[in-house]
């Protein structure tokens, strides 16, 4: 599991917020607190997931789709998040990074826009690809 800061912006049907995100490889969906994905105006698809934060408390969030989501200047159109309440605590580790407090990136959108987590510098490097066998 890796983890890296990264340039972020985030485009709904109403607003958009740019800032830096944790990105975090043992995330498989873009999670996003549900204030701010009201307030960007996130189409929720109707699916329900279930995430497990790294302390273990497991989160129920409903799957949905932003307009366009950017990461250090690459723009993945129609991107794939999980609207969740983000726990206090969580928020709290995210804001003593340094990081967004309602936004992580998930490796969905990380393999979509073709970057992966270097573990010795936590940057964002060129991905070799995404395993498929």
């Amino acid at each position: 599991m890796g983890f890296a800061r990264a340039r972020f912006e985030i485009v709904g049907t109403r607003e958009r917020i740019q800032g830096t995100a944790l990105v975090d490889t043992g995330a498989w969906y873009t999670a996003l607190d549900r204030g701010l994905a009201e307030r960007l105006g996130v189409e929720l698809t109707g699916l329900t997931v279930v995430l497990t934060t790294f302390p273990g408390q497991r989160m129920k969030c409903e799957e949905g789709l932003v307009r366009a989501l950017t990461l250090e200047g690459r723009t993945a159109p129609s991107e794939l998040v999980a609207v969740c309440v983000i726990p206090e605590p969580v928020r709290e580790l995210l804001r003593r990074q340094g990081v967004s407090d309602q936004v992580v990136i998930g490796v969905h959108t990380l393999e979509r826009l073709g970057y992966a987590v270097d573990v010795i510098t936590h940057r964002l490097v060129e991905s070799p690809g995404i395993l498929m066998i």
